[in-house]
């Protein structure tokens, strides 16, 4: 792909972000429009009305009022992108950059620019990182969510809260789930209490 000049980064930007609140179908393109402006760093220099501005990071454009940015909450962004897997590694590797940030939230989901966490962002990460290329593949093809391949690479615990009310199927659950070498080993245990 050739190199954008600064007339087209503005158009990609202003593209991209007219897209996000646009009401017949724009969100579908989203996604392909954000990793378009992360592919090219559409925010280092473009040209709005006769002025050239410039911006250091992809946070920079979103949070900036507009003319110089998008003025919106890095937050509702990941929410738009979070079912395309390969948007949202994108996202995730641009907004890394500003690793000394306190994190903006209130729950248990570290936030999209911390090196660690559990949002859905750190694990497609995670997952290129530590899983085989036909995991990864069918990850970002979403045919498995990240969790269910970082358990299959054995990185994270399965934890699957059941309640027993039909002790029946509780037990054909688990039995699907971890196999029968996980319901003999239970009934080994409660055989030996």
């Amino acid at each position: 792909m050739g190199e954008l000049n600064e007339i087209e980064r503005a158009q990609l930007c202003q593209s991209t972000i007219e897209s996000l609140y646009e009401a017949t179908g724009g969100l579908r393109q989203f996604p392909s429009l954000l990793k378009k402006v992360i592919e090219t760093k559409a925010w280092e220099r473009r040209r709005v009305g006769g002025k050239v501005i410039e911006l250091k990071s992809l946070r920079e454009l979103i949070v900036s009022k507009p003319v110089h940015g998008w003025g919106e909450d890095p937050s509702k962004v990941e929410a738009v992108i979070r079912d395309d897997p390969e948007a949202l590694a994108a996202f995730r590797e641009a907004m890394l950059g500003e690793q000394g940030r306190k994190p903006e939230t209130d729950n248990n989901v570290i936030p999209i620019d911390t090196p660690q966490g559990n949002s859905r962002a750190y694990s497609i990460t995670r997952v290129q990182r530590e899983c085989d290329a036909e995991t990864v593949a069918a990850v970002m093809a979403g045919e498995m969510s990240p969790n269910a391949a970082l358990v299959k690479a054995g990185v994270r615990e399965n934890r699957q809260v059941y309640i027993p009310r039909d002790p029946a199927g509780a037990v054909a659950k688990l039995r699907r789930q971890f196999g029968d070498d996980f319901i003999r080993a239970m009934r080994e245990a409660m055989d030996g209490q």
